[in-house]
Order: structure tokens, then sequence, then C-alpha cells
């Protein structure tokens, strides 16, 4: 894997501005083309029919090369946190599942050009600004540029429940970021050459 050599993060302008930056060359594109990775057994759809995807690592490292080989711009992560029988019934959908910020940040050792794109429950613990910051610059130095950060805050009260949180109404949750937001990206930013 190549490093690029890009010009210090200014604070006041979007990495997508820097010539040579990965998501310059994707914003470039007319369309961007993603893939959600099936990190939860089931996949994307609730269904009794045989499946061919897997929820498992090693599956979701070939359909990362396979979009990258065909030219796809990103794959992205989506996290969800349910109980020991996913959503219940007798598929229990999505009882399996993997860690969308590990494993889509293990996918930047095996990748050259595709955008990663993590998944956090910001409100769902003790995410503190600074370590979502150096997480974040860790995943931009390892994947030379590729890795992103999609903050949610969770809208699911079973979700909540599995913390040990009272749900908080959507006007709140969404009226002012968290404090890990507010830093991630100046902190981010700084440590980046």
């Amino acid at each position: 894997m190549s490093s690029i050599a890009l010009p210090a993060f200014d604070g006041a302008s979007s990495p997508a501005d820097i010539p040579g930056s990965p998501l310059h060359a994707a914003f470039a594109q007319p369309l961007m083309l993603g893939l959600f990775l099936p990190i939860q057994n089931g996949g994307w759809s609730i269904s009794t029919l045989p499946r061919s995807t897997d929820w498992r690592f090693d599956y979701n490292a070939r359909l990362t090369r396979t979009a990258e080989a065909l030219g796809f711009d990103l794959v992205f992560g989506l996290a969800q946190w349910l109980g020991k029988d996913g959503h219940g019934g007798s598929l229990k959908y999505r009882e399996q599942s993997l860690d969308a910020f590990i494993a889509t940040s293990a996918l930047a050792a095996i990748t050259e050009r595709i955008l990663l794109i993590s998944t956090v429950h910001v409100l769902y613990g003790p995410w503190h600004p600074l370590h979502l910051a150096k997480f974040g610059a860790t995943l931009d130095h390892i994947s030379n540029g590729r890795w992103g950060l999609n903050l949610v805050t969770g809208h699911v009260e079973t979700e909540w429940a599995m913390f040990g949180q009272p749900m908080i109404a959507h006007d709140e949750r969404t009226s002012a970021p968290p404090s890990s937001s507010a830093c991630s990206t100046p902190c981010g930013a700084a440590t980046r050459t």
C-alpha cells in the first residue's frame, strides 16, 4: 500500500478539497457507488428463503475487494445493537453480527482505493471525543485517508435499554450534537499531515 503525501489539513476546508486525497477523487465522480456490507446474519432482508450472503469477516472482505475491483467508491458498515435472539422469531434475524467500527477498520489493510465508512452510536456509552479522534486519526493513517465515520444517536428503544439508559426523545438527540461529534473532526484533522 503506497502512502499519499497530502498537505496539512487547515481545518477550514474539507478534506474533499485537497487534490490527491481519496475524498477529492471520490467527490469528483458524478455518482458515488457504495455497498452496504451484510455484517449481520440475514443480510438486508428478513426472509426464510435460502441466501448466499454471510455475516462473517472473510465473506465481507471478499465483497469489499470485489467492489473495489469493480470500481465501487465506498463500503458502509451498519451498526445495530440487538439482544441474543436478534429480532427474535424462528429466524433470529441479525442475531450474529460484526461490529461495524472494527470490521470496516480491518478492511483498510486489505484494500487500496475504496472508502471505508464505520458507524458508531455516540450516545450508547462512554465515547470520549478524544478516543474517537485518536481512533479516527489512526485509521486515517492506516487507510491513507480512506476511512470515514458515521456518527448516529440511536433510535431503537431496546438498544437504549441494553446500555441501561432511557431512550432520549428524537428532537433532543438531534437538536444538539453530542460532545463526541463536536471534537472528532478538529481533533482528528489536527493530527493529519
